[in-house]
């Protein structure tokens, strides 16, 4: 490939921190709109609604534990096969896939790179929105075959929650130049374009790190950060809760709480007070400001 004698790429683009915090919320909400966007579409094929619960953990504690073993297991097996569609993808286009999996910011990172191989634009939307498409496409239409299948749903949300990062790359991608190349790497990609090309005419905001960030900035992360946690918190905390057994509790009081857990006959329900958190990462902020302040009058 021709890139007109530019050895060194024109902007390299990396996983942080903060772009973690908002793929995880980003891609739990895309997750939620996915599941019921399935579930509308089974209920309206089938002509029934469905219904998810989970059994009770009276009986053994197996009885409860099975069915969360039974969703981490088409969890994970999605994630797998998320990244196997990748790895095809990028074979097919020329390029050598590798497959790993490690923890990047306390979080799971499976992926599929290949380093070292460089890739049209159009070619890289394609290798990074085939999972998307081919997985969920063809789970939809398993989906209209077999209604006793309604794990399925649970793949699609999987799938299509998983592929926020695919997706944000396909847009900042979308709005460059067709002349580019990408070399995919690990935690990112690699962006090479002809001489002509400047680095103005790319999508990606610069990064000043020797600027302090301002209010609003941070503010929205520590906001992201909160988010991301309930989330991950949630998902882990019902299964738990209800295998075993919890009863009824809040932390905190009628006027002021932050979690409330309620297990009776009718059903369970795992809650957040929204103006709470807030009013805590507004304090949060309020006395990170104030002590960098004093930080600064005493030196």
């Amino acid at each position: 490939m021709n890139l007109t004698n530019r050895q060194q790429p024109i902007y390299v683009f990396q996983v942080t921190l903060e772009i973690s915090l908002i793929w995880t919320t980003l891609g739990s909400l895309l997750l939620i709109i996915a599941a019921a966007g399935a579930s509308w579409y089974y209920a309206s094929i089938h002509g029934e609604t469905l219904i998810f619960n989970v059994e009770s953990s009276e009986g053994g504690v197996w009885r409860g534990i099975i069915p969360f073993i039974f969703l981490f297991g088409i969890t994970f097996g999605t994630i797998i096969v998320h990244e196997f569609v990748h790895g095809i993808a990028f074979a097919v286009f020329g390029g050598s896939p590798r497959y790993g999996l490690k923890f990047k910011y306390l979080l799971p990172l499976a992926y599929a790179t290949s380093p070292g191989n460089f890739f049209r634009r159009n070619n890289f939307l394609v290798i990074g929105l085939a999972p998307l498409v081919v997985i969920d496409i063809l789970c939809l239409l398993l989906l209209a075959i077999f209604p006793q299948a309604p794990w399925l749903i649970w793949v699609i949300a999987i799938n299509t929650g998983g592929a926020i990062g695919d997706i944000w790359m396909a847009v900042q991608l979308l709005r460059c130049p067709q002349s580019i190349r990408v070399e995919d790497r690990e935690e990112g990609m690699a962006i090479y374009a002809p001489l002509h090309v400047t680095r103005r005419e790319l999508p990606f905001g610069r990064t000043d790190k020797s600027r302090p960030r301002s209010v609003a900035t941070s503010l929205l992360n520590l906001t992201l950060m909160a988010l991301c946690l309930l989330l991950i918190s949630t998902f882990l905390l019902i299964p738990l809760l209800k295998i075993l057994a919890v009863p009824s509790f809040i932390i905190g009081n009628n006027y002021f709480w932050i979690l409330r857990w309620e297990n009776t006959a009718a059903g369970f329900n795992l809650g957040f007070n929204w103006i709470s958190i807030l009013v805590m990462v507004l304090s949060l902020v309020f006395i990170g400001f104030l002590v960098k302040f004093l930080q600064g009058r005493i030196q």
